[in-house]
């Protein structure tokens, strides 16, 4: 038979098994941070809902209901309510405001509307509006909470029993 018409003849290819490695633990990536920035120059128009942190240093016409802190800058706007934990205004904020753990009107803020919160700190700011006081989400520590063992006195004190 001539050379071209032949077939040429198929030899076995080796096979090179891999073994893998097992990995002790994937890395995870980073947590991100959840803080969000209404820049100055920016109007947001809508609803800020979810947890993390919200500061204002632009223009919100909406609603803010967080989980976490929101911030409004001194060039910061917001029309609309806002609920959150703990809420910082150094801007103006027209509408009501709930604070659950604090609330803190800086000297430059304004808030033309009613707050409700735990904690207020007013460093002359204005506020037209009522104030509701909220109850505190940690109850207040009492003497009874404190045993006797805590208490330290001198080296030569000796407690003694009294019979109630």
């Amino acid at each position: 038979m001539g050379l071209f018409g032949a077939q040429p003849k198929q030899e076995p290819v080796p096979t090179t098994t891999f073994e893998e490695e097992p990995f002790d633990e994937i890395p995870s990536l980073p947590k991100a941070n959840n803080n969000t920035i209404i820049a100055q120059g920016i109007t947001f128009t809508g609803v800020i809902r979810g947890e993390g942190n919200v500061q204002i240093e632009g223009r919100l016409e909406g609603e803010i209901d967080l989980r976490g802190g929101v911030t409004i800058a001194p060039s910061g706007t917001v029309q609309g309510p806002i609920a959150a934990d703990a809420v910082r205004v150094a801007g103006n904020v027209e509408g009501s405001i709930t604070a659950r753990d604090h609330l803190c009107l800086e000297r430059t803020g304004a808030i033309h509307g009613d707050v409700a919160t735990a904690s207020l700190i007013v460093e002359n700011g204005r506020l037209d509006g009522s104030s509701t006081m909220l109850a505190s989400a940690e109850p207040p520590r009492h003497e009874t909470d404190i045993s006797v063992q805590d208490l330290q006195f001198g080296p030569d004190f000796e407690l003694e029993e009294r019979d109630t």
